[in-house]
């Protein structure tokens, strides 16, 4: 749900790609707050995505209980609507008759007399569970119930997964049996003799006890005080676009999906602004994607940051601008995000060798940002001078291949793939749209590709097949600059980039932590 001022819109989705907004406006500020706070608590729930069958069905059957008429009736309609997917609507009005309800179309329905156990006989004769049905036949020789014997045999054997701890997970006995037919098993007579009917089975297989992944590990259960190296982050690549690299659409809004998805790490292409107010872009480089200004980007991580998870949020920045708008960068990241930001070591985290990383937990609701960082005597040296004014007096890393190599940390220099001695100055995000490719001979694919409009383009990206197959041909990739501004690589710590050298020198590193 995205505060707006006046208005407030509710943000639903199937995917992370296809987004719907649904403008309300409320009577008051107050009345906004109280939709925000309530949606809020529904919302980041993640066992909602893990949720058995049954508790799925109540969850229909309470909508429908809720979404009564003006005259407080449930609709027949509304009803038929449910289970209208691949379903023909005369049955399900025949259903409703059999069960002793009206069934025509305008009817209603006392909400008193729809009660869930009404409810799940209607799910069962529209969606007859087959499946679980063939499977009872089997396992009870065809008869109308299963023994204990029969269940123990079927749960320890084929129910159970057997790579489970023994100890925490114990294998199913006689008092475990029936603890489930007491718990599932409506027919008392079944009950009385140690029985389990297709009924029982059924509920049980679609309740809680059977659910797709254990429902207590989607919450936060491994210990978090360990460095922060210790664990796996949940990250994501080009948050920034919907769709293709090639000619794709960048959206703000994918920001916001992700951070409330859980997402700790998102990247942020970072290019110079091509406008008269020099604002520093989010795009896919070289590729005809549309345009986000960085700043907006930063306003959106701030309110939904620490939303689902209070952990961390890595912003990883692939930085391609000039130093003039790295330093806006900076400064936009220093004034929007405020005390989120992790603008310096913690005191009992310092960085120097042989001391861990912070935990998790120590890092709750920090932002951190991951850029190269120059070397802490260059970084000093440039900062003192640019606090004082005289930044055009410091030598710029990247005047000299070995200064460049030698004044950035964390990657051993630049990432530029076509001479890792030149230091790459190259900011402009889109030179395909003064892009040309020739007739040169009879074998060229005599494609032109000239002076692309953005216009044009427009907000869905639309390219055609040459147009993207011409980009593909002269598309190569630039890596980030070298040329870092002292005061963004200040506010770098404990996240930096550090090349992959092989699977090798990573096993050593793993072997000598051990």
């Amino acid at each position: 749900m995205i505060p707006l001022d006046p208005e407030t819109a509710v943000v639903s989705i199937l995917d992370l790609i296809n987004i719907n907004y649904t403008p309300m406006i409320p009577l008051d500020p107050e009345t906004a707050v109280q939709w925000y706070e309530g949606l809020r608590q529904l919302t980041p729930n993640t066992k909602a995505n893990n949720i058995c069958p049954m508790t799925s069905l109540k969850k229909h059957w309470m909508k429908l209980c809720f979404m009564v008429n003006p005259s407080g009736k449930i609709s027949v309609r509304s009803i038929s609507r449910t289970f209208a997917s691949g379903r023909a609507e005369k049955m399900i009005m025949q259903c409703l008759k059999d069960l002793g309800f009206p069934g025509g179309k305008c009817d209603e329905i006392e909400p008193a007399a729809f009660t869930f156990e009404k409810f799940y006989e209607l799910y069962h004769k529209i969606c007859p569970r087959t499946d679980i049905e063939d499977l009872f036949r089997e396992l009870s020789l065809e008869k109308n119930h299963l023994t204990v014997p029969q269940l123990i045999e079927f749960f320890n054997e084929q129910q159970r997964d057997p790579r489970l701890n023994e100890i925490l997970f114990p294998y199913y006995d006689r008092k475990r049996l029936l603890q489930i037919i007491q718990a599932y098993e409506n027919d008392t007579n079944f009950i009385r003799r140690e029985w389990l009917g297709l009924d029982g089975f059924c509920r049980y297989l679609m309740s809680d006890e059977n659910a797709p992944v254990f429902l207590d590990r989607l919450d936060i259960y491994m210990d978090m005080d360990q460095p922060l190296a210790h664990y796996f982050i949940n990250s994501s690549h080009n948050t920034y676009l919907i769709g293709r690299q090639f000619g794709g659409r960048s959206s703000v809004e994918m920001y916001r999906q992700v951070l409330l998805a859980g997402c700790r790490c998102v990247e942020l292409d970072c290019w110079d602004g091509r406008n008269e107010d020099q604002e520093p872009i989010i795009t896919h480089g070289k590729a005809i994607c549309t345009d986000i200004l960085f700043k907006d980007v930063i306003q959106v991580i701030k309110e939904t940051a620490f939303i689902t998870s209070e952990y961390p949020v890595i912003l990883s920045f692939e930085n391609h601008c000039s130093k003039p708008q790295q330093y806006k960068m900076a400064k936009y990241c220093e004034d929007i995000l405020g005390d989120l930001l992790l603008k310096k070591p913690l005191e009992s985290s310092p960085l120097e060798p042989g001391v861990p990383l912070p935990s998790p937990n120590q890092l709750k609701r920090k932002i951190l940002i991951k850029n190269k960082r120059l070397k802490p005597e260059v970084e000093k040296k440039n900062l003192e001078a640019f606090l004082r004014g005289q930044e055009n007096e410091v030598s710029e890393p990247g005047e000299d291949p070995n200064v460049i190599l030698e004044s950035v940390d964390g990657e051993e220099g630049p990432l530029n793939d076509i001479d890792p001695t030149i230091s790459n100055t190259d900011t402009d995000a889109h030179p395909e749209f003064s892009l040309t490719k020739t007739e040169s001979s009879e074998d060229d694919d005599k494609i032109k590709f000239k002076n692309i409009d953005k216009k044009v383009l427009g907000e869905q990206g639309n390219l055609t097949a040459d147009q993207v197959e011409a980009i593909m041909v002269a598309y190569h990739y630039i890596g980030a600059t070298t040329n870092i501004h002292p005061y963004l690589s200040a506010m770098v710590n404990y996240a930096q980039p550090v090349k992959f050298q092989g699977f090798d020198v990573a096993e050593g590193i793993i072997v000598n932590f051990i």
